[in-house]
């Protein structure tokens, strides 16, 4: 692999076998399309299929924590505060081409995430939520929060009615896709700041 865009592109034996093909000396020489023009391919509909098949199930993680929101108490007594806090996450690939709703790259693995796994991928998720938190005189905090996330890793088949760069079958492996948890469990964390009274 040269780059981080030939992520092992490239023909499997038997694909090779059933288009009667030799195998290429190495399946990411100079000759063959970088990741990002075979998808393009799939994209622009210049394919007679497209295909994303996952290779594992999803991986649960969580997302980074984010500030939100905080407040202060500048009085000599006591204060319980109700901090309103609002966040958003969307969906991110380790691809330079865009794979999100609407665009077909984004319907093609919405299709093979929910053949496999019979539920629907998430492509953003905004959560809005309040805090309540007492604060002692001249104290203040600020409030994080982060969101519970799953990855998905698989492979773009692709088919061509016309040999595209020698061959008739394409395949873009290791192609993660990063998005919200359906019903995502938000974690947020309180922490102490000096209070700038």
């Amino acid at each position: 692999m040269k780059s981080r865009n030939r992520l092992a592109v490239g023909l499997s034996a038997a694909a090779l076998a059933m288009t009667g093909l030799a195998a290429p000396a190495s399946a990411t020489t100079d000759a063959d399309p970088t990741v990002r023009q075979l998808l393009q391919q799939c994209e622009n509909g210049n394919t007679d299929l497209c295909e994303f098949h996952p290779s594992g199930p999803p991986e649960t993680h969580r997302g980074s924590y984010e500030l939100v929101g905080g407040a202060t108490n500048c009085s000599e007594g006591t204060s319980t505060r109700i901090i309103s806090w609002q966040s958003s996450r969307s969906t991110t690939t380790n691809v330079s081409v865009t794979i999100s709703a609407g665009v077909t790259l984004g319907e093609v693995f919405e299709a093979g995430f929910e053949t496999s796994y019979e539920r629907q991928w998430s492509w953003s998720t905004t959560k809005s939520d309040e805090i309540r938190h007492e604060l002692g005189p001249n104290q203040a905090v600020n409030i994080y929060a982060a969101p519970m996330r799953q990855k998905v890793t698989g492979t773009y088949e692709l088919h061509f009615g016309d040999p595209y760069y020698g061959h008739y079958y394409w395949y873009v492996h290791d192609v993660t896709v990063d998005g919200p948890q359906d019903n995502p469990a938000w974690q947020t964390r309180v922490e102490s700041k000096p209070a700038n009274c």
